[in-house]
């Protein structure tokens, strides 16, 4: 919690809601200007008193010593320097390291890694506009000044540099025999200098323009990277991206455009491999961060950027106002993810979410035509279904402070409102299907049930008894899961109508990204073809019993039935008896014979 710090009732009230104006996200930015103050005054304490620094550059109070210098001079100039994320990513794991609780420590020298912070000091004085020298660390051939860009020192092989600056026009680094000027406008590119892009998302009443940081070592949180500047054509890519993807931002007004872009203070390009749904993550230590994967759409860039800014607003709340007590146990099934979740993680997805509920709502009604608008209703109908559950889930098992209570009632409050909206039957039933295929999958991978119990449950099968009548007892125990196709062939038969038919005709030959490749059973369910479908999901299992996506695929196009209700209801142990029955070939009784089986018991 940032001490001496008080949330107003409006914006908590504001933030209850889901949404948040300009001057709410305002409050939330001045608690984390406190907080990361607090934590660069950490920081200089520790590394002061710690043997391994300041190696051979000079001592942490001298860095310290000149932010004190820059923030008396230009408040503003400093206070963008500590909300610029890469400066909150770097001191989050830079303290973990000097506490010694950082998993790869070795990567980079303490004395380097801590040595950042002399850099963090030469990025305010140069943006308060003071005189100043200070020397600072060379890393991946270049040095990073934070919130403005990186100076690449190729060839030169010594591991300080002195930065210095006598007025306007006489800025310099000494790196070993080298000197190099600094630009005059550190904004643009120049021989040698490589300025922080910005991307533009004009807007005549909520513009927005966050950094396309490509160079900073922090620019990742999950992991420090050298730099990998984009190309101007892939900047330029992602510059008419965003474009199109901020206008579909401020055009809805439920989550406000205002509050979400001043939550946007850098996008983050990462290569990470392809997955069935868009990669986006934020992070508390990095407040204004947001990283992305390759957009597919600008829709889906949209919801994305709404999504996060609703991980950023709550992030900060949670550093001012305690909601939950406890609940850091990962065992609460969460809808949009496949491993079981802590209630704090439970929390954070039923606000994104509801954002990104928001956004579809809004579009729905924006573009009812087809096919965009049935994509909207499909999405809208998904994620308020996930967060209904999600919010049930927490009413159910939350230790809730009276702030956390309140905050609850506003999003119940706001959901309420959705819930009632009539969804046309096609994207609602899809929709469904979606959610209750999440829900088998999960159940299939995490939940194991008493093996004793699955012993007498096949042993009967064998003498050809009737089942036991209790079903046997679980327990939670997380697994690497499989991606199920099917999300991603009813999105793309929603929004690309003829893409899916081509697909249709050849799902071999049009791979889905993350997604994997589709078979001829996931296709025909996303069709409607439901017997088709299960016709396939038996032949699938009868030669991949242990495809987890089959059956659930199996249950979702079962008729109504005994086997329909035992796969719905109890799939994990239907799964458990069926390898417990299995041969050493590999064979084993027929799914849907065994399904009614454990289905008709008493």
């Amino acid at each position: 919690m940032v001490p001496h710090h008080r949330l107003s009732a409006a914006c908590f009230d504001q933030l209850a809601h889901g949404t948040g104006d300009a001057a709410a996200v305002a409050e939330l930015r001045a608690g984390q200007r406190s907080r990361l103050m607090l934590l660069l005054r950490a920081l200089t304490e520790i590394a002061s008193a710690h043997p391994r620094i300041p190696g051979p550059l000079p001592a942490p109070r001298e860095a310290w010593n000149l932010l004190i210098r820059a923030e008396r001079h230009s408040p503003s100039s400093v206070e963008r320097l500590l909300l610029h994320p890469q400066v909150g990513a770097w001191l989050s794991r830079c303290l973990r390291r000097l506490r010694g609780i950082a998993e790869d420590a070795e990567e980079v020298p303490l004395w380097l890694e801590t040595g950042h912070l002399h850099t963090v000091a030469a990025s305010a004085a140069l943006l308060a506009e003071i005189d100043f020298r200070i020397r600072v660390a060379v890393r991946d051939g270049g040095i990073m000044l934070p919130a403005l860009g990186f100076l690449d020192l190729a060839g030169c092989d010594s591991r300080i540099a002195e930065i210095s600056t006598d007025g306007e026009e006489d800025r310099a680094v000494l790196a070993g025999s080298h000197t190099v000027p600094l630009p005059s406008d550190l904004t643009q590119d120049a021989q040698g200098w490589y300025a922080l892009r910005r991307l533009h998302g004009p807007h005549p009443e909520h513009p927005c323009a966050p950094y396309l940081d490509d160079i900073d070592p922090y620019r990742d949180f999950l992991r420090p990277s050298p730099p990998e500047r984009l190309s101007e054509p892939e900047a330029q890519q992602w510059q008419e991206y965003f474009r199109s993807a901020w206008r579909l931002v401020a055009e809805q007004t439920t989550v406000d455009p205002a509050g979400v872009a001043d939550c946007l203070i850098s996008v983050v390009p990462v290569r990470y491999p392809a997955r069935a749904e868009p990669f986006s993550a934020s992070s508390p230590e990095a407040y204004g961060c947001v990283l992305l994967n390759s957009p597919a759409d600008s829709a889906t860039l949209a919801a994305s950027l709404v999504h996060e800014a609703q991980h950023i607003k709550l992030s900060a709340l949670l550093d001012l106002v305690p909601l939950l007590r406890g609940g850091m146990e990962e065992v609460h099934y969460a809808p949009w993810r496949a491993d079981p979740r802590p209630l704090r993680g439970l929390l954070h997805g039923v606000y994104a979410f509801l954002g990104v509920a928001a956004f579809w709502q809004a579009r729905r009604h924006a573009v009812p035509s087809e096919p965009i608008g049935r994509a909207a209703d499909f999405e809208f109908a998904l994620r308020r279904a996930q967060i209904s559950r999600g919010l049930r889930t927490l009413r159910a098992h939350a230790e809730l402070t009276p702030m956390g209570d309140r905050f609850l009632r506003g999003l119940e409050n706001s959901l309420a409102d959705w819930l009632a909206e009539p969804v046309p039957e096609g994207p609602l039933r899809a929709a469904d299907g979606v959610n209750l295929d999440h829900r088998l999958l999960y159940r299939m991978h995490h939940l194991r049930p008493d093996r004793d119990r699955i012993g007498q449950w096949a042993h009967a099968w064998r003498l050809g008894q009737p089942p036991p009548g209790a079903l046997p007892t679980t327990v939670l125990r997380a697994a690497r899961t499989a991606v199920a196709t099917r999300p991603a062939l009813i999105r793309l038969r929603l929004r690309d109508p003829a893409g899916f038919a081509r697909l249709r005709e050849e799902p071999k030959a049009h791979p889905l990204g993350g997604a994997g490749t589709p078979i001829q059973a996931d296709v025909d369910w996303a069709a409607g073809h439901t017997e088709d479908a299960l016709r396939g999901y038996r032949d699938q299992l009868a030669a991949h019993p242990d495809d987890l996506p089959a059956w659930a695929g199996l249950a979702l196009t079962l008729p109504v039935g005994p086997a329909r209700e035992a796969l719905l209801g109890c799939p994990e142990v239907v799964l458990s008896v069926h390898r417990a029955l299995r041969t050493e070939d590999g064979g084993g009784p027929d799914p849907v014979a065994l399904a009614h089986w454990i289905g008709s018991r008493p």
